[in-house]
């Protein structure tokens, strides 16, 4: 498959010892993580706790009881409930010198993602940041359920996190970062949080641009600068670039994430189907992947000015 792509690597080389600027994350992020008892937490709040890195910026883990009705009225029953949740919540605990202790809001609630939509305009969030479901994931259905809701039209912008595959209970703590950006409508957000997490991980970060060699030489010039503009932006010194042109992007992407333990890429936007991640082709190279993987949707995305580009399995990265 290597013989595929012609690849360039450019290890960017500049004075500047200013650190990262990111302001697609806000001046001060505020970072909101729900949780629901029994389902993999200790990932998604690794990612959490790593977006507290910059000065200012602040974190809710939002605890979610989910209520019973057939419990109304007893009142034992339900702050037993509550304890069992703070307990659960106490026991997530992990090692890691990025840890920066969120404070824990509990509610109890029969509409979850009505209560976590209600914590983002409470607490005015800027990134919001959920489990991604597999097939293999504890509370699977629910947060299923969850990741279609949030899908479109969130106030902060969606951090969906997939664990690893081979330990999904295990925090993320990578010292390499791939960022597949192609220089869509998304693809600053995508560069912002993997600049924040290669920040507060003291990762290496390596920036991707893929394109394909069967699209109009115009939008790839197009977007190759914009790719370049991005990582200017991003003051990152020690970032490194890679340029890749070949026939499949998936592929590409799987082939360049070897040996890194973290990829960081932008949905996939198609108006007709919203509440799609990511298109076919690299959900598969995903299911493949043997590590991490967040997957950004940026808020207030403009459907109607993407159309075009989206319907033909366009990326917001």
């Amino acid at each position: 498959m290597g013989q595929d792509f012609a690849q360039v690597s450019v290890l960017t080389s500049r004075p500047e010892k200013r650190r990262s600027v990111f302001p697609e994350l806000g001046a001060r992020p505020r970072v909101l993580v729900p949780v629901l008892k029994g389902q993999a937490a200790i990932p998604i709040v690794s990612i959490g706790d790593a977006l507290l890195a910059f000065p200012g910026a602040s974190g809710t883990l939002l605890a979610l009881v989910e209520a019973d009705p057939n419990l109304s009225g007893r009142l034992a029953t339900q702050d037993e409930r509550r304890r069992d949740m703070l307990r659960w919540v106490a026991s997530l605990d992990y090692d890691g010198r990025q840890r920066r202790r969120m404070r824990v809001t509990l509610r109890v609630t029969a509409d979850v993602a009505g209560s976590i939509r209600d914590a983002v305009a409470d607490t005015e969030a800027t990134s919001l940041v959920l489990e991604w479901p597999t097939t293999v994931s504890p509370r699977r259905h629910r947060l299923r359920s969850l990741t279609t809701q949030f899908a479109v039209g969130s106030l902060a912008d969606v951090l969906f996190v997939r664990s690893d595959p081979v330990f999904p209970h295990r925090q993320i703590a990578p010292r390499s970062i791939l960022a597949p950006v192609r220089g869509g409508p998304g693809a600053r957000a995508v560069a912002a949080t993997a600049g924040a997490m290669a920040d507060a991980f003291g990762s290496t970060l390596t920036m991707l641009n893929v394109q394909s060699r069967s699209q109009h030489p115009d939008r790839t010039r197009r977007e190759r600068r914009n790719f370049a503009q991005i990582v200017e932006e991003m003051r990152r010194p020690t970032t490194i670039v890679r340029e890749v042109d070949g026939e499949s992007a998936p592929d590409a992407i799987f082939e360049e994430a070897a040996g890194h333990d973290l990829v960081i890429m932008g949905s996939w936007l198609n108006p007709e189907q919203p509440q799609t991640l990511i298109g076919r082709g690299l959900s598969h190279t995903v299911r493949r992947l043997l590590c991490p993987v967040v997957v950004v949707r940026p808020k207030n995305l403009n459907w109607d000015s993407m159309a075009t580009n989206s319907t033909r399995g366009g990326s917001s990265g």
